[in-house]
């Protein structure tokens, strides 16, 4: 059986070389990106809420307190309960626990109040927010209760309050407040029983007004100027978690929060739990919104093949590009450690995925390129009749990040740099063992523990040489996919409380955006750490990177003709250390004699567009 789809983003999937030519226009695939819901990618980052554990996901403490949740108020007893208003859509075989609870509040004291809270909140300043609750009271009693967010120095701001009744043993009320504060201040958010009543929170929330389906404004934005043709999700590590039926639950309040329980590595930066807040629908409007194209991953292992081929239909047509699983073979991931057992349960997934949809691209994963040959043997040529492209990882190990001294400093970028020439030369080594038929999909690739430090300009430099590197390499390499692991609060987008910003490696991405569609100019010569291409409108691009720390470098490209300067920049970094950012500047170079001359700064990047 073969897939009838035979390209990617307008690019051929079953070619028959993949020598180079100035002919093949740079894909827009080269720009995707992983979202994936792990660390900071998601909860803290893309997602607009800013409610931490918002479903009582978890064990609570030893007093009966949700995690990450404090309590206000004297003589009140709380008990973290089994009783609750989120579900999943569908049972599973997941050994998954503590996903499904709430929050019962009960105050002791006539005329007193007490509650739950979360300090360090941090609201927009001129920005509606909206505050709810969905509570229900404990017992036969109406439950006098109040949400209120006040000031650092305990101020009232903004509070309602309200009764609930008891309609049923089982009826939960939705109550909202909406505000707008005047300036950007850190706020605690209380939600509290008045009285000696008890009453049950089962889910609460704050989100902004200018939320995009419960995702942050700005970062959607950001997603968008870095130039993201791709989004793969959920996953990554992830997708061995993910329970897609979830996602049909049309209100987010409604769907139970997900355990990430094997990933030791990626788990949340929210008690390893994701608050299913994002779904199917609302990254195919993502998709939509940007410009990309979706690319969902599986969960073969927990899930049957007509739970897949069921996925692919309620995705209605738009999403064509699945993956069979995520790092299959590696000790992280459930399911077969083999390439025997993981083709054979792979198979009928993707044999009725392409029943339901037969114009489906499919990606058969692997511990790649690390495994032993045969898993290219057994399952990337084993299933290449239903999975004609495989996916392939690799992070770089740059070593420890030391800026203690110039020398070291020097050395680190050294390193980085040399990464990247690794890189492509371990891919090309990959690609020669794979039959011409088989396309790869470089769906993860960064710097080894790249989100567990500082934003820096390191990483810049590493982007763009490694986009130099695929731009120049892809069609040789025989890829059809490309994904950057992970934009968001992992080196590419930086997300605050309060504002977002691409870093140095956003900053390289979107620079080098401009190749998209282009032709590579033939040039003799030209700069290894330079690129240029020829765009449809007959104008010229070049993009520049200077990976020295100590010394500037001196460029000089022949126009060609193209002698008019319409548009430069240049990259200017504020230090060569962690925590250090670009700004961007009008760029430096000009025309001279038929060549575009520019000396760029140590650690800078440049670039421009030349007309006729």
């Amino acid at each position: 059986m073969k897939t009838g789809m035979t390209t990617i983003l307008g690019v051929a999937v079953f070619s028959t070389a993949f020598a180079v030519t100035a002919a093949e226009p740079i894909p827009a695939f080269i720009l995707g990106q992983n979202l994936e819901h792990t660390r900071s990618a998601v909860q803290g980052g893309l997602s607009a809420q800013l409610v931490r554990n918002r479903k009582f996901a978890g064990k609570s403490d030893r007093r009966g307190v949700a995690l990450m949740w404090e309590t206000y108020g004297s003589h009140a007893l709380y008990d973290h309960s089994n009783i609750c208003c989120t579900r999943h859509a569908a049972k599973s075989g997941m050994p998954r626990q503590n996903e499904r609870h709430s929050q019962i509040i009960g105050g002791l004291v006539e005329g007193g109040e007490a509650g739950i809270c979360q300090h360090g909140i941090g609201i927009r300043g001129g920005v509606a927010h909206t505050f709810k609750a969905v509570v229900r009271a404990f017992n036969s009693d109406a439950v006098p209760m109040v949400l209120r967010i006040s000031s650092g120095d305990n101020r009232t701001l903004v509070e309602r309050e309200f009764s609930v009744k008891p309609k049923s043993s089982t009826e939960w009320t939705r109550i909202a407040l909406e505000f707008t504060l005047d300036k950007d201040t850190s706020v605690t958010i209380s939600i509290g029983v008045k009285g000696r009543h008890y009453g049950v929170v089962g889910v609460v929330s704050l989100m902004p007004a200018d939320n995009f389906r419960g995702m942050r404004a700005d970062v959607v934005e950001h997603l968008r100027e870095i130039g993201t043709s791709v989004i793969r999700w959920p996953g990554g590590n992830f997708a061995g978690e993910y329970r897609w039926r979830d996602g049909l639950i049309a209100d987010p309040d409604e769907r139970a929060p997900i355990q990430s329980y094997t990933e030791i590595e990626t788990q949340p930066h929210s008690l390893g739990y994701d608050s299913n807040d994002i779904g199917m629908e609302d990254v195919i409007a993502l998709c939509e919104k940007i410009g990309a194209v979706p690319f969902f991953t599986i969960n073969a292992a927990w899930e049957t093949p007509q739970d897949s081929a069921d996925w692919v239909k309620a995705c209605r047509g738009r999403v064509k590009l699945w993956s069979l699983g995520n790092e299959m073979g590696y000790s992280h991931m459930e399911g077969p450690k083999g390439p025997d057992g993981y083709a054979q349960m792979v198979r009928p997934h993707a044999e009725a995925m392409l029943q339901a949809d037969p114009k489906l691209t499919i990606f058969s994963s692997g511990p790649y390129p690390w495994g032993k040959d045969e898993w290219i043997e057994k399952a990337a040529k084993g299933l290449a009749d239903v999975a004609p492209v495989i996916s392939y990882h690799r992070y770089d190990m740059t070593g420890i990040f030391d800026f203690s001294t110039p020398e070291r400093t020097a050395q680190l970028y050294a390193r980085t740099s040399a990464c990247v020439d690794k890189s492509l030369e371990t891919l090309k080594r990959f690609r020669a063992k794979l039959p011409r038929e088989i396309g790869i999909s470089y769906d993860e690739w960064n710097i080894w523990y790249a989100w567990y430090h500082e934003e820096g300009i390191v990483e810049g430099l590493y982007a763009a040489k490694m986009l130099n590197a695929l731009m120049r390499n892809w069609e040789e390499c025989g890829l059809r996919c490309v994904c950057y692991f992970q934009p968001v609060n992992e080196q590419a987008i930086h997300v605050t409380p309060f504002e977002s910003h691409l870093t140095s490696l956003g900053e390289a991405m979107r620079l080098w955006k401009g190749h998209i569609g282009g032709i590579p100019a033939t040039i003799p010569d030209l700069p290894p750490d330079a690129f240029v291409t020829d765009a449809k409108d007959g104008s010229r691009y070049l993009t520049f990177y200077n990976f020295s720390t100590t010394e500037p470098r001196t460029f000089r490209i022949p126009c060609d003709g193209h002698e008019r300067v319409v548009v430069s920049e240049t990259l200017v970094p504020n230090g060569f250390e962690s925590g250090c950012r670009y700004a961007r500047e009008n760029g430096k170079g000009k025309v001279n004699g038929g060549f575009y001359e520019l000396i760029l700064a140590p650690a800078s990047q440049a670039s421009a567009r030349l007309q006729r």
